[in-house]
């Protein structure tokens, strides 16, 4: 059998990486999100873990899903704490439930993320709504998507396979997903399908408190052996216009300013990793300005290659009717730095030579 435990057994780096977008998703939209991470260890890196004396589960099956797996399915015994279940299936493959905001369940970066564990690169929405294939999740209608790498991963012989099933209860989007080596998952493809139809939800999965999910998910956590103080990431400096009201600097707006008498807002924030990839975010930033999505032959169109503090970074315009935006995306050692002007049309247009400037002073 194939080592199937590097980037399938635990799913908490895809769990953090989801979160990340929902923060991402909560501060394009002007409101602060709850959550206070900040980086993410690679997996691959990630240090030995000590098991607390008791993992309190906040999202455990007995309390959200009634279920009866199938034969031959173990199930994990030190499960992340952000999953209802997770199964360890012949072969190797790993199956598990997420539960996040059913807010984010439509957005394409959840998608490009399934790819990019499987070393697929990013599609656009119309192409991931393609994608998707109906399927029946505890008598409900949700959707399926099937993704083969063409690539061995790290600790693989072959390439991985992975199948995400989606459905929104209510508050909440469930995700389920069986992942691992190809030959595993075709073998319990059927058994995986079925599992889906049989699934029982109770009242309680369709409102879940995700505030107190998450505290209580940190709190369960198992506590990480000390290791070396890892390189902060870097944080620039930059010189505010005169235009601009500085504002407080929270754990995510690392800089956080207003114009226009508060009818736009600027912010400066970094995320782990690609954050979902350049498309996925240029169509979020063209969808809150009324715009249409772009696909990738067209993406040279609606951006400009720029240069930040000697490195590249992409500018992205998107001036809507009544709502306009610049922003640009900067991979920076592993990091992905944000810096985006939103709000009223007429204040973004005004205010576009000061955040050029703003970006010019920009020094890592």
């Amino acid at each position: 059998m194939e080592n199937s435990h590097y980037n399938y057994t635990r799913d908490g780096i895809f769990i953090v990486s989801l979160i990340l977008i929902a923060l991402v998703l909560e501060f394009s939209s002007g409101t602060d999100g709850v959550v206070t991470m900040h980086s993410v260890p690679k997996e691959k890196n990630a240090a030995p873990l000590t098991p607390p004396k008791a993992v309190n589960n906040p999202v455990k099956a007995a309390n959200l899903i009634n279920f009866t797996s199938p034969d031959g399915w173990l199930e994990d015994e030190n499960p992340s704490p952000m999953t209802t279940f997770s199964f360890t299936v012949p072969g190797g493959a790993i199956v598990s439930a997420i539960p996040l905001p059913a807010r984010i369940a439509d957005n394409p970066m959840i998608v490009n993320m399934w790819r990019e564990q499987v070393g697929l690169g990013p599609i656009d929405s119309t192409k991931a709504t393609q994608l998707a294939k109906a399927v029946t999740i505890g008598g409900n209608k949700g959707s399926l998507y099937d993704f083969s790498g063409t690539q061995p991963i790290q600790g693989q012989t072959k390439p991985p396979r992975l199948i995400m099933a989606s459905l929104k209860l209510g508050q909440v989007a469930w995700f389920l997903k069986m992942a691992g080596p190809a030959e595993s998952i075709e073998n319990q493809l059927a058994s995986f399908t079925q599992f889906l139809d049989e699934l029982k939800f109770q009242p309680a999965a369709y409102e879940i408190n995700f505030d107190k999910l998450m505290q209580e998910a940190q709190q369960s956590a198992p506590t990480p052996t000390p290791t070396p103080t890892p390189t902060p990431t870097p944080t620039p400096t930059w010189t505010k216009p005169t235009s601009w009201e500085e504002k407080p600097a929270t754990q995510m707006r690392l800089g956080n300013f207003s114009a226009g008498n508060g009818k736009a807002e600027i912010t400066v924030m970094t995320f782990p990793g690609t954050v979902g990839g350049l498309l996925a975010n240029v169509n979020r930033w063209r969808e809150q300005s009324g715009l249409a999505a772009v696909n990738d032959s067209d993406l040279n169109k609606v951006t400009q290659q720029i240069t930040i503090s000697g490195k590249p970074a992409t500018f992205v315009e998107a001036i809507g009717e009544k709502n306009s935006s610049l922003s640009v995306y900067h991979p920076v050692d592993q990091q992905t730095w944000f810096y985006k002007i939103s709000g009223s049309s007429e204040v973004v247009k005004t205010e576009k030579a000061a955040f050029t400037a703003f970006l010019q002073s920009i020094e890592f």
